[in-house]
């Protein structure tokens, strides 16, 4: 069986019931939620949060980053360490403390998104690759051209999905549930304030699982 090092890690995002801003010093966010149990960080702006105390289940008090001093705080995430690939799900990018490898499904997101945030002509081995995401939300653009960005995204998904297929049908040995059967954008919003986007992905192998993932920009 075939097997990718894995850079793409899904993690669960607690769903939260109210966000208060304590003036401090230092200012830090009082956040009431479902379950902190397995909390591994919060991002406040999608920044690191300097420190996060778990006051109880359904509680907790995380320091907002110097950086952020000046600024309204307009968005909190919490992230458990469970790692999903549920519509709770967000895919961070990074290698984890102990390197590890995907199979399966996982595997077939990681190449998904690989091959989606792929710029044409960026791969000297293969200059047709690429589902050109980033070129989508890369580029300057005002808060009144969100629309037109998120038309890309779809756009650049049904590119994406079609490469796959055409490339997995050339290797037989590439197992049903690392297979590409479809894909869609389930959800593609975006945020005029923070002048980002976040995307779902419905992922679907030939094996018959499903997988959603979602990814800020």
């Amino acid at each position: 069986m075939a097997v990718d090092f894995q850079v793409v890690h899904p993690q669960e995002s607690v769903p939260l019931t109210s966000v208060t801003v304590l003036p401090g010093p230092p200012r830090s966010v009082d956040v009431i939620g479902k379950d902190f149990r397995s909390v591994d960080e919060v991002l406040i702006n999608q920044i690191v949060a300097e420190s996060v105390v778990v006051v109880n289940k359904q509680r907790l008090l995380a320091t907002i980053p110097e950086s952020l001093d000046a600024q309204r705080i307009l968005s909190v995430k919490v992230l458990s360490r469970r790692l999903t690939v549920s519509k709770r799900s967000l895919i961070r990018f990074r290698i984890g403390r102990t390197p590890g490898k995907v199979t399966g499904i996982l595997r077939l997101i990681q190449l998904f998104l690989k091959v989606l945030f792929t710029t044409p002509g960026s791969d000297i081995f293969d200059p047709t690759l690429g589902g050109g995401a980033l070129r989508a939300v890369g580029r300057h653009f005002g808060v009144m051209e969100g629309n037109e960005v998120l038309n890309n995204l779809v756009i650049a998904v049904d590119n994406t999905a079609r490469q796959i297929v055409a490339l997995q049908a050339k290797d037989s040995s590439i197992p049903l549930d690392e297979r590409l059967l479809s894909a869609k954008v389930l959800r593609a919003e975006f945020n005029k304030r923070e002048t980002t986007v976040d995307v779902a992905v419905e992922i679907t192998s030939q094996a018959g699982r499903t997988a959603v993932a979602n990814v800020g920009l």
